[in-house]
C-alpha cells in the first residue's frame, strides 16, 4: 500500500520504516527541514536501536523516501498516518494544534478515499474533531478517521513495531478497518491480535494503559519506601509479586522514578480529561506525587552520606530517563542535576549515549566521556539509568576513584555483597544498606 507519514519524530519515524520493512511504499514529511536532509544523509536525529539499519535497509530499497511538504506525503496516499507532536499547555491539557493543523494540509492534498490513521497520543474525541475540521475545509471528500495508538518503548520501539503485543483499530467506518486490515496483514498473519473498537475507546485505551504503567511504577517506589522502614527487601519483595501472572514483573521496580516524555504526560493528560467529564482521578494524582517523592528520596540519601552539598562532587551515572535511548525528557537525573547544583554541588555525568542531549538541556552540566573520570574525586557517585556498563563497574577501581566511597543505587543495579566487598557504602532503593565507617547512621 501507499502510506504517508506526517511527523517523524520517535513513532513517525519508527512507524514509517517499520511499514517500510513490511512492504508498503512509505513517504514520511516533516516540516523540519534540517531533519529531512540529516535522514536523507543517512543519519537519525535521535538513537534508537536497530533504527538506523532498519531505514538504511529501506531507503536502499527505495520504499522509504523522505519530504519536506505536505503534498508530498498526502497526495498519493492510501492511509496516512499523523504522528506529529502533542505538547501539554500550561494548563495541563493536550495541545491538538498540530493535529488540526494536519487536518487542513490533508484537506488540501488528499485523493478520495484516503484513510487517516492517527499514531499520535490524543484525547478521546480527537478522531471526531478530525473529521469535522477536514470536512469544513473540503466538503464533499471521502475519507475515514481511524484511531490506532502506538505502544511503543524507548529502546525497544522497533521491536515494538515490527513484533507487537497487539494492534488496536478505533473506527465507526467499514472502509477504515478495511484498508487497516490490509495494511496490517503480514503482523497478523504472524498471529498478532488486531482489536476493532470504536475510536474514542482507541483513543482512551493509550492513555489508559500508560497511566496504568505509571501506577505500577509509582507502587513499587512507595512500596521501596515501606521496605527501607521495615527493613526489608524490595526487590526481593517484587520478585514475588512478578511471580504471580495476575502482576507480572514489568514495570514493577522500585528505584528513581519514571520520566521521559510519555508516561508523566499521558498520566497528566488522563487525569485530566476524567476531571473536565467530572471524575476526580485522585490516584493518578497520587501517582505523580510518588513519583516526585522517588526521586527526592534518592537526593536525601546523597544529602545525607555527604552532609552539606556545598563544595562536593556529585557524579550522576546514566542522564537519559532509561537505558537504550538518548531521551532525557523528563530524566531524573536531570532533576537531581539541577536540585544538586542549586545546592552548590559540583555536579559531574557520564552517560554513554545521552551526552549532548543533556548537555543541551543543562548547558552549565560537566559531562564526562568516562564513567571513572565522572567518578574520579566525587564524594558520592549516583545511579541514575540501568545502562549494562554500570552494572559492569569495577568496584575496586571505584572505590581507589572516589574522593568519598559513597554509592547511591537509584536503580539497585549494583550487587549489594560486590559492593561491599569492595569497601563502599551502598545506598540502594528500598533495600538494607552496606555502610562503611564514615557514613553516620
Amino acid at each position: 500500500m501507499r502510506v504517508g507519514v506526517i511527523g517523524v519524530g520517535h513513532v513517525g519515524l519508527v512507524t514509517g520504516a517499520a511499514l517500510a520493512e513490511l512492504g508498503h511504499e512509505v513517504v514520511a514529511m516533516d516540516l523540519d527541514v534540517a531533519k529531512i536532509e540529516l535522514l536523507r544523509s543517512g543519519k537519525t536525529p535521535f538513537y534508537e536501536p536497530e533504527l538506523d539499519e532498519l531505514i538504511a535497509r529501506q531507503t536502499a530499497t527505495g520504499r522509504l523516501l523522505f519530504r519536506s511538504e505536505p503534498a508530498e506525503a498526502v497526495g498519493d496516499a492510501e492511509v496516512l498516518f499523523i504522528c506529529v507532536g502533542r505538547p501539554t499547555t500550561a494548563a495541563g491539557d493536550a495541545s491538538l494544534t498540530a493535529v488540526e493543523a494536519v487536518g487542513r494540509d490533508v484537506a488540501k492534498h488528499a485523493t478520495p478515499g484516503l484513510v487517516i490513521a492517527e499514531k499520535s497520543t490524543v484525547p478521546p474525541g480527537t478522531a471526531d474533531r478530525l473529521r469535522l475540521t477536514i470536512a469544513r475545509e473540503r466538503p464533499g471528500l471521502a475519507f475515514s478517521v481511524v484511531a490506532n495508538p502506538e505502544f511503543l518503548r524507548e529502546g525497544h520501539a522497533v521491536q515494538d513495531t515490527l513484533r507487537p503485543d497487539r494492534i488496536v483499530v478505533g473506527s465507526d467506518d467499514p472502509g477504515g478497518f478495511e484498508a487497516m486490515r490490509k495494511l496490517y496483514g503480514p503482523l497478523v498473519g504472524l498471529g498478532i491480535p488486531l482489536i476493532e473498537t470504536d475510536a474514542r475507546t482507541a483513543e482512551l485505551s493509550k492513555l489508559a494503559s500508560n497511566a496504568f504503567l505509571a501506577t505500577k511504577i509509582s507502587f513499587a517506589n512507595a512500596l521501596g519506601r515501606v521496605a527501607e522502614l521495615t527493613g526489608a527487601d524490595v526487590v526481593r519483595i517484587t520478585e514475588v509479586m512478578g511471580a504471580d501472572m495476575r502482576i507480572g514483573p514489568a514495570f514493577l521496580r522500585a528505584g528513581l522514578g519514571f520520566g521521559g516524555y510519555c508516561l508523566p504526560k499521558d498520566t497528566q493528560t488522563l487525569e485530566r480529561i476524567a476531571e473536565r467529564a467530572g471524575y476526580d482521578f485522585g490516584l493518578l494524582r497520587a501517582v505523580m506525587l510518588v513519583n516526585e517523592d522517588a526521586v527526592a528520596a534518592v537526593a536525601a540519601k546523597v544529602e545525607e552520606a555527604v552532609w552539606n552539598l556545598e563544595g562536593k562532587r556529585i557524579a550522576l551515572l546514566g542522564l537519559a530517563f532509561k537505558s537504550g535511548t538518548d531521551d532525557v525528557r523528563s530524566s531524573p537525573a536531570l532533576i537531581l542535576a539541577r536540585r544538586f547544583a542549586d545546592e552548590g554541588a559540583v555536579v559531574v555525568g557520564h552517560d554513554p549515549m545521552a551526552a549532548a542531549e543533556a548537555r543541551a538541556a543543562i548547558p552549565e552540566l560537566e559531562v564526562a566521556d568516562d564513567p571513572y573520570e565522572a567518578i574520579t574525586g566525587a564524594h558520592c557517585v549516583v545511579i541514575c539509568t540501568e545502562w549494562p556498563e554500570y552494572r559492569e563497574l569495577d568496584l575496586d577501581r571505584v572505590c581507589e576513584l572516589a574522593a568519598y566511597p559513597i554509592v547511591v543505587d537509584g536503580r539497585n543495579v549494583l550487587d549489594p555483597d560486590r559492593a561491599e566487598i569492595a569497601g563502599l557504602t551502598y545506598l540502594p532503593v528500598g533495600r538494607p544498606a552496606r555502610r562503611g565507617e564514615d557514613v553516620v547512621g
